[in-house]
């Protein structure tokens, strides 16, 4: 009869089951952080996307600022001569004069920031990415003056202008306004042609006192609230700066900057 032997299986040793266990410990810390690594040099990448994106809007905004500052200045002396104008119409034939009263008309001065990426950020969560606590704080700052006190001031202009604007529609002959409008909206080679757009008068149609005054009113109540809005311009220049300080420091995207 055959014997059939049974092989002889080498037993382990306690060492040979801790060095396996120790690779396996190893490939598997190793592993995790490297999914660390990565996941930390990609939230690091979308986080100098967004605050690059930041600093171009920015810039942007600050842009509009600056320029609705230039134009609340360009329109104060003229608010200034509307008022006169109105509280003597007599001496003006009862005609709102053109070269005062069309930039009240066409100037505006009212600029609302969307705040793109600071709504992106909190609507995708992904406001944690911003690492730099001042970064973040300015950030919050910002969209918490826009969205606030700005906003009740360029609501402020908004409403004071159209007070001006329905006064006018209420007590005014729009005749040469009409005309005007026609002529400055002949098209060249297809296109509108703004620039040599022409000034128009008003002509007064009442000469009550009080409806007069109502009018006069109106343009000291647009250059009050446009005062006010200044405020608000110079306070969200100044919030923006610091951001875009905050930001250039982090990044230098803009040598300029603090120089």
């Amino acid at each position: 009869m055959e014997v059939h032997h049974h092989p002889h299986v080498e037993k382990k040793g306690v060492k040979e089951y801790f060095f396996e266990f120790l690779m396996i410990f190893l490939a598997v810390t190793l592993g995790f952080f490297a999914e660390g690594l990565r996941e930390h040099l990609g939230d690091k990448t979308k986080e100098k996307e967004y605050l690059s994106n930041m600093f171009e809007e920015l810039k942007y905004d600050t842009a509009h600022y600056y320029a609705a500052l230039n134009k609340i200045n360009l329109l104060n002396p003229v608010l200034d001569s509307c008022y006169m104008n109105v509280k003597k119409a007599g001496q003006f034939s009862y005609v709102l004069q053109a070269r005062w009263n069309t930039p009240v008309n066409e100037v505006k001065v009212i600029y609302k920031p969307a705040l793109p990426t600071i709504n992106q950020l909190k609507s995708s969560g992904n406001l944690r990415l911003i690492e730099e606590k001042t970064i973040a704080a300015k950030m919050m700052e910002y969209e918490t003056f826009i969205d606030g006190i700005y906003q009740d001031h360029y609501a402020g202009v908004d409403a004071a202008a159209d007070k001006v604007f329905a006064l006018e529609d209420e007590l005014c002959d729009y005749s040469d306004f009409n005309a005007k409008l026609s002529e400055n909206m002949k098209r060249i080679d297809g296109q509108l042609n703004p620039e040599g757009s022409e000034l128009y008068y008003m002509k007064i149609l009442i000469k009550d006192p009080e409806k007069l005054n109502t009018l006069a009113n109106s343009f000291v109540n647009l250059k009050a609230n446009n005062y006010g809005y200044a405020t608000g311009l110079n306070n969200a220049l100044k919030i923006a700066t610091e951001l875009l300080s905050l930001i250039n420091d982090k990044f230098h995207l803009d040598k300029t900057i603090n120089e």
